[in-house]
């Protein structure tokens, strides 16, 4: 009885280690961040035309270097030629740079050096570049041809910090350096930060004094400004505008929720904690959590989804790092799983993945052999990926979408969980089935297995509205984060009856793991922001912002390729690269999902930060392999 008892141990422990294993890779391993940098700038060169031979990069700084070796090694990282001579008065000169090399012969064209807006009095030889600096090399004719625009800002109260200011720049000057250039002209200080993925950001203009959450938005011509300030080029007549905004503390008592459980103390004050929460707060929460992955996030699938659908821009790096990345590897990973997170991306950001820099992902999926390597997370993710756009799928593909949802339906547990493998099901994984399965509601068989999980689920919650669980170190953020999602998906309120307990519910659950700094906790205990937990809050808000909005799943976008029947006619095929068969091995051990590689940024290439997956699945063959020398020694000694 005793062995019995310690071979079931024994195998819970490999089965919680493996699923750790897993929620690490899914949203932390091997994820090279972009991120702030302490000592970086921006460098744009552009030809006479304005067409540019090194588009704007990022490159970080060496102390007190010069602006002509930082254009050498980056000119060297981009393989353009970059040819200089040394004049005994002036010091080194460029002279080409890519095809290039302007003659300022009787009035012709010369290479112009622009620092901030400002053209340079001094040469790319002698000028020592600075921290957050905009750097501009053009060739242009005397004189070069000019353009005016209208800056200014205003702090929450609509008080000009930063008076409308007219400035005059050359053509093809970012936004970023013509902001620079207003705030030296009004000698108002101006903060600003460069960073990988997000290019030139604004911390903060003058002495305006931002709360718990506050950022600054920018209007062009009264619009939203639908790119950054550093990749949109300054036209005549332009007029931006920078305003504070930001989040109110979820104190509004306005929109009371009325609770089974007696909402109101002895003292007849009202429970913040079982308030319901408003969906003005909630788009306030929306701003400060994406401020804060702005700020200290990186560029993966899933923060993509988020800012998307939050309403702020897919960093402009973003499709360029992917598109590098296939290149890289000829469009072939081992896992399906890699597949489908840039499948999703990629569609989140406005741009069809079945026909993608040349490769067509969403075949990659339908006919993948691995596809069940990875337990049901395979699964779950091919069906999200696929509806993500409505992507179309032959009948005779290998996992049509009526395959994909037999198999998930088959592998629904007895309770109504979803396992990743085995017996033993997980919250996070029958959530995530949830979202993947909200589609096909409509059908008898599903509906009936998303009525079973809705329920094990809310068997599941803590009477403190959240899940714990030893595998995540306790009640995690990321897990009411992602039932909210898959609830939301379905069109369950996770505000609702069934997921209120002691008067809380998930959302206000959620919102106990928020940090002063606009990020969210993976623990309580922690009392410190988690990227990787603030990213998933951050999908968790936005979809409980959609419910109430009567959409549906965050994960499906406009502009899509098809319906979501459960199999199509096959389909045309677009442009695809010859070796379209993915690469396969005979190894069947898992290995997880939605892994971030490393990536290459505009300018240089960032720091693997990566935890080695490989070492991961090692780790698990170990376990496994314990595992079952532990259960032969068990039967033999019982016998």
């Amino acid at each position: 009885m005793k062995q019995r008892i310690f071979q079931r141990r024994i195998l819970a422990i490999l089965t919680a280690v493996l699923l750790l294993s897993l929620q690490w890779t899914l949203f932390g391993g091997q994820r090279a961040s972009a991120a702030t940098l302490n000592n970086a700038a921006m460098v744009t060169v552009l030809d006479k035309d304005g067409k540019p031979i090194i588009s704007t990069s990022v490159v970080k700084l060496n102390k007190d270097e010069k602006a002509i070796t930082v254009l050498k090694e980056l000119a060297k990282q981009k393989k353009v030629d970059f040819q200089t001579k040394v004049d005994p008065n002036f010091g080194e000169q460029i002279v080409k740079i890519g095809d290039s090399e302007p003659k300022y012969e009787n009035g012709g064209f010369y290479w112009s050096f622009y620092i901030n807006g400002s053209e340079s009095q001094v040469g790319a030889s002698s000028y020592t570049v600075q921290n957050g600096d905009d750097l501009l090399l053009k060739v242009v004719s005397y004189p070069a041809k000019t353009i005016k625009a209208k800056i200014t800002a205003k702090d929450k109260n609509k008080k000009e910090v930063l008076p409308e200011t007219e400035v005059e720049v050359v053509e093809g000057t970012s936004a970023y350096a013509a902001l620079k250039l207003a705030a030296k002209t009004k000698k108002i200080e101006l903060k600003t930060t460069v960073d990988s993925s997000f290019f030139g950001y604004v911390n903060n203009i003058g002495n305006t004094k931002l709360a718990e959450g506050d950022y600054w938005s920018i209007s062009l011509n009264g619009k939203p400004m639908e790119v950054g300030l550093s990749s949109y080029e300054i036209k005549d007549k332009d007029k931006i505008q920078l305003n504070v905004v930001g989040t109110e503390p979820p104190t509004d008592t306005n929109d009371k929720n009325e609770n089974p459980d007696n909402s109101n103390n002895s003292d007849g004050k009202i429970d913040d904690t079982q308030t319901k929460i408003s969906k003005k707060q909630v788009e306030a929460l929306l701003k400060s959590t994406a401020n804060y992955i702005l700020k200290n996030g990186g560029s993966n699938e899933f923060e993509i989804v988020g800012l998307k659908k939050s309403g702020h821009t897919v960093p402009d790096s973003y499709l360029k790092n992917i598109e590098n990345l296939l290149k890289e590897n000829d469009g072939t990973f081992r896992n399906v799983t890699d597949y489908e997170r840039l499948a999703i991306g990629i569609t989140a950001a406005g741009k069809d993945a079945s026909n993608f820099a040349g490769y067509n992902l969403i075949k990659k999926i339908y006919e993948n052999e691995r596809m069940t390597n990875q337990g049901t997370n395979g699964i779950i993710y091919a069906l999200l990926a696929l509806d993500s756009g409505k992507y179309k799928v032959p009948t005779d593909a290998e996992w049509t979408r009526e395959k994909l949802l037999d198999y998930l339906l088959k592998n629904q547990l007895k309770d109504g969980g979803w396992p990743l493998y085995g017996d033993s099901p997980s919250v996070d994984i029958t959530a995530m089935a949830l979202a993947a399965l909200s589609p096909y509601k409509s059908q008898e068989k599903v509906k009936s297995a998303i009525d079973s999980a809705v329920e094990w689920i809310s068997s599941k919650q803590d009477k403190n509205g959240g899940f714990s669980s030893a595998i995540n170190g306790g009640d995690a953020s990321e897990t009411t984060s992602q039932v909210i999602i898959g609830l939301t998906a379905i069109g369950v309120d996770p505000n609702g009856k069934q997921f209120t307990k002691s008067g809380v519910n998930l959302v206000q659950h959620l919102l106990s793991f928020k940090q002063k700094d606009g990020g969210f906790a993976h623990i309580i205990t922690d009392n410190e922001s988690n990227i990787i937990a603030t990213v998933q809050a951050l999908l968790g808000l936005t979809a409980y912002n959609d419910y109430l909005d009567g959409k549906g799943s965050i994960y499906q976008f406009a502009g899509s390729q098809s319906s979501n029947k459960p199999n199509e006619k096959p389909n045309e095929k677009p442009n695809e690269k010859p070796n379209e068969k993915p690469k396969t091995t005979n190894d069947n051990l898992p290995k997880d999902t939605n892994q971030q590689s490393e990536k290459t940024t505009k300018g240089e290439r960032l720091p693997n930060t990566a935890t080695n997956t490989y070492n991961i699945l090692i780790f698990g063959v170990i376990l496994i392999i314990l595992g079952g020398v532990l259960y032969v020694n068990a039967r033999k000694k019982r016998v």
